[in-house]
């Protein structure tokens, strides 16, 4: 356990009496309510009845029937199918298909809102952290919701490792989920929960398994978050890489995806088979405690051939439920880039296909033809919808918050809901504790998509930090959503030329004045350490403050540099060049990185401060200005990635100079070849008489 993640739990049998936890429903005290409950139901009212006294030190009444008050309502409903939880104006259901169902949605209870964890089980204990406990006054009702099943994807890239090319030591690991306690874990599996969410989904892939020595460790965490997940009534997805088992930092000379000199199909090939074995039957131990599984072939992925793809989801299928006859089996597509017809020859129907989403009209045509392709192939749709909420972090890592976005996005998705209608939707969760507030909206949203995104968003921040503070806490992430995310997809999603950072459109006054205004306030917010929270937290609510501080702050210096970058844009023609490029230089200076979490291209604000740069010192003629801090990071994760790629074969890996980093997409061809010949300079890297370029050092590398 890493220093300064352990949150304190206090047990029930060191619990005072007299210091007995405050439990409301809303504002109005659980101690006021009544436990209904016909006879037949007698015993499990009483349980519920124990859980409460064992947690508040009030006994509540039992009685048959509802009386003047609020009720607390434990009854059968045999047209239900699974337990049902929910809470309207104030009154509380709790309600199973049967007796014995109905007393599992009491512990259910008992570990969601009455701060118990795994009760009914022998590692039952109690996990509140604060002498309060507010039970929120609404749940919507299940049957009401838009998607049934919804799940967070808990990516599991490293917070402190970008691709296993580039090791962060600046990066607070409160937002590390592997590095924390059982009891924070359980608490990261609650918050989801809370979130709106009826599951979780996580990955599992070798890039997780290269920072702690194996894959062994993983298993053990993500096999805990199953049995939190279960204990809460929630079910676990295993997500997996089907066709990439080395790199990211995870050697192994002996996998072997295919041989085309000895057949055109990697099923073809013993020595391939052999591989994916191996690995699936390491994925394989989870199939146990998992509800359901997804297999991902494609970026990153290894298999050309759909058939093979089909060959092998359909051998990992039948080894999964050697385990689990009930798992539910399904695999990633994105859209069409797997042919559903040649896979189905092996697995046949049974199998759901998971889809991303449209986020604006021109995307639309897409997804509908891949929703009627699927369906005419008999196949069961779901929703993998990806870099929605946040950024998936193995790139460009960043506290997003995109209620707007995601408001917009589900209602471009629910018009091709005539055509097929999933009833499984998981979004991702790379960024973690900072991410909360998107899967709140993302989770709420899901249920209901007419609901109004800013009103959710202000419902999360009153959850997070009281009312007191709610109002701060909600300028402070409208001003992130409307520096980083912006107003549609194409502004939000690096690559397009409306990007909002590098866009002539980016409010930069606007940005630079709040943020000055709100900066203070959040400083004023984390010394105050508000604990008056509804919605449990992994970490303490003051640390969650301090994380999103650096966010604010890299916003606000951005936000300055394009004032003054447009100032002098104004002036520019009246200076001599001299004058204009010392102006420049006076005002450039690279967007700090603290102590976030940073991708594998580096800080972003600082990455389009630098695409600015280039573009104004082309428009006028002067020589760009090379911070020597900000070259040496950008060096080091080019440097990084070509290890990673030695590391793969015992060959002397080769590259050409302009897309030896990420394939030229990360920093662009022309400063992706400035950075290599830097490196060539330094001797770090070595040029070929074809002008490709090799580690000097490569041979360090080889591990045989």
């Amino acid at each position: 356990m890493l220093a300064g993640c352990e949150k304190e739990t206090v047990s029930l049998s060191t619990k005072a009496p007299e210091a007995a936890y405050e439990i409301s429903v809303g504002d109005v005290p659980l101690s006021e309510y009544t436990i209904v409950a016909n006879a037949s139901l007698k015993e499990e009212a009483t349980l519920l009845q124990e859980y409460i006294r064992g947690i508040t030190g009030a006994t509540l009444q039992i009685a048959e029937k509802e009386k003047d008050g609020k009720s607390l309502i434990l009854s059968t409903v045999s047209k239900s199918e699974q337990i049902l939880i929910e809470i309207q104006d104030g009154i509380i259901y709790i309600q199973a298909p049967d007796k014995k169902q109905v007393k599992e949605a009491v512990f259910v209870f008992a570990n969601t809102y009455l701060g118990y964890a795994f009760a009914g089980e022998e590692r039952e204990r109690i996990l509140q952290t604060s002498d309060k406990i507010r039970i929120p006054d609404y749940v919507m009702t299940e049957q009401e919701v838009w998607m049934p099943e919804r799940e967070p994807i808990v990516c599991l890239w490293k917070t402190d490792d970008a691709r296993g090319i580039f090791s962060d030591d600046n990066v607070s690991m409160k937002s590390d989920i592997m590095s924390y306690s059982d009891d924070q874990l359980y608490e990261y599996v609650k918050m989801m929960k809370h979130c709106g969410f009826t599951g979780i989904q996580v990955t599992d892939m070798c890039s997780a398994w290269a920072n702690f020595s194996g894959y062994e460790f993983v298993h053990q965490r993500l096999r805990f978050m199953a049995d939190a997940a279960h204990s809460m009534g929630m079910k676990f997805t295993l997500w997996v890489w089907g066709a990439e088992f080395n790199g990211y930092g995870w050697v192994d000379d002996s996998v072997i995806y295919y041989d085309y000199y000895a057949s055109a199909y990697s099923r073809e090939c013993p020595e391939a088979l052999a591989t994916f074995e191996k690995y699936y039957s390491i994925y394989a131990e989870l199939a146990d405690c998992s509800d359901r599984v997804i297999m991902h072939f494609n970026d990153p992925g290894n298999l050309q051939d759909s058939g093979d793809i089909g060959f092998y989801a359909a051998m990992f299928r039948d080894m999964c439920r050697e385990k689990n006859p009930d798992i539910d089996f399904g695999v990633n597509c994105y859209t069409q880039q797997i042919d559903l017809a040649a896979m189905k020859e092996f697995t046949g129907e049974d199998v759901t296909v998971y889809s991303t989403i449209p986020h604006n009209e021109e995307e639309l045509e897409e997804m509908r033809n891949f929703r009627q392709y699927a369906r005419d192939l008999g196949l069961k749709v779901g929703v993998w919808s990806w870099n929605l909420g946040e950024m998936e972090i193995d790139q460009i890592a960043e506290m997003n918050v995109n209620a707007k976005l995601i408001a917009e996005s589900y209602r471009y998705t629910r018009t091709l809901d005539e055509m097929v209608r999933p009833t499984y939707w998981s979004e991702m969760d790379s960024y973690h504790m900072l991410n909360i507030f998107s899967l709140y909206v993302e989770g709420h949203l899901l249920q209901n998509p007419d609901l109004d995104p800013q009103v959710v968003l202000e419902e999360c921040a009153v959850r997070v930090v009281g009312e007191e503070y709610a109002a701060d806490l909600l300028e402070v992430l409208n001003i992130i959503q409307d520096a980083r995310t912006g107003s549609s997809w194409k502004e939000f999603k690096y690559g397009y030329p409306e990007y909002l950072r590098t866009s002539e459109h980016y409010p930069a006054q606007d940005i630079l004045s709040r943020s000055q205004t709100a900066i203070p306030k959040l400083e004023a917010m984390i010394e105050a350490a508000p604990e008056e929270n509804s919605i449990p937290l992994a970490i303490k609510t003051q640390d969650l403050l301090s994380l999103i501080l650096p966010h604010l702050v890299q916003i606000r210096d951005f936000a300055r540099f394009r004032v003054d970058l447009e100032a002098l844009e104004t002036q520019a023609s009246d200076m001599e060049k001299e004058v204009l490029a010392a102006k420049l230089s006076d005002i450039y200076t690279p967007i700090n990185e603290y102590n976030v979490i940073i991708g594998a291209w580096g800080q972003p604000e600082a990455n389009a401060q630098y695409e600015l740069i280039q573009k104004f010192c082309a428009a006028h003629e002067l020589e760009v200005p090379h911070d020597p801090v900000f070259d040496y990071y950008r060096k080091q994760r080019v440097y990084g990635e070509m290890v990673v790629f030695q590391k793969k074969t015992t060959e002397c890996y080769k590259a050409t100079k302009e897309t030896l980093f990420q394939g030229g997409n990360a920093y662009g061809t022309e400063e992706t070849t400035r950075l290599v010949e830097l490196l060539i300079a330094d001797g770090l890297f070595s040029e070929d008489e074809d002008g490709l370029v090799y580690l000097s050092n490569w041979e360090n590398y080889r591990y045989r």
